[in-house]
């Protein structure tokens, strides 16, 4: 079968390829750590992908200040439906709608009890944490593509209990796998909390989370800041007790 996806091609260059359809095991590729080739994934499942966002991040990569290889398949923030499911996994069916977190964790290491999961001691030999389709973070292979494995999927995985009405706003519910949980961790991560008065620093998509983030921690008082007039009037339709300025 084939699967096309989205991959680094040199500084400021992608392109579209066509790639292997993927298997319960991982191969050799551009950026696939070595250690990790062979290793079986009898507890992941196959993504069609519904829907992917481009994250920031991917902007380091693709005009070329990082070490990516020339072929890495890009894309961290996935949204899918499940086509297959390995041996092992339990609780995740073939035609599940799910959103797939940006980090790669087991869930059964010492630092995914403690939730600390984006440093997984499982999932990257070089160091604790990884994601897909990243510059030395294990080598799994990213998510904008037609097709994805997703590894640990009865952990990985966050499965939408109404498909029919979560494919009703499956665009908005694509920023689950990164870009509103980062705001909202951003938040919590602060102590926001009843009450308080936030500033929020960049009116950017994750911005914007953080403050939609801190109204719903509780916040009296939401203040955005950025330079960028459009960014800004992004903030204004999100309403309440929040305001922008430059």
């Amino acid at each position: 079968m084939s699967n096309k996806a989205i991959s680094y091609a040199g500084p400021g260059k992608v392109e579209v390829v066509d790639t292997e359809y993927p298997e319960f095991v991982l191969k050799d590729g551009p950026g696939v750590h070595p250690a990790n080739i062979g290793r079986k994934v009898d507890h992941g499942v196959i993504l069609k992908t519904v829907a992917t966002n481009i994250c920031g991040s991917d902007q380091h990569m693709v005009r070329g200040r990082t070490t990516a290889p020339e072929g890495l398949v890009l894309g961290h923030e996935i949204t899918g439906e499940v086509v297959e499911v390995g041996r092992d996994v339990e609780f995740v069916k073939v035609g599940d709608l799910v959103s797939v977190p940006f980090n790669i964790s087991c869930g059964r290491c010492r630092n995914c009890i403690e939730r600390q999961t984006g440093i997984c001691l499982n999932v990257n030999p070089d160091r604790p944490g990884s994601a897909y389709g990243y510059v030395d973070m294990g080598g799994w292979v990213g998510g904008q593509a037609e097709y994805v494995l997703v590894p640990y999927a009865d952990w990985n995985v966050l499965k939408f209990p109404d498909k029919d009405q979560a494919m009703e706003k499956i665009l908005d519910l694509a920023m689950l796998s990164d870009i509103f949980p980062t705001g909202f961790h951003g938040a919590v991560g602060a102590g926001v909390t009843i009450g308080s008065t936030v500033y929020v620093a960049g009116a950017g998509p994750v911005g914007i989370a953080a403050a939609t983030s801190a109204q719903l921690l509780g916040a009296s008082v939401v203040i955005v800041g950025d330079l960028n007039e459009d960014r800004l009037g992004h903030v204004s339709f999100i309403g309440g007790a929040m305001s922008g300025s430059r």
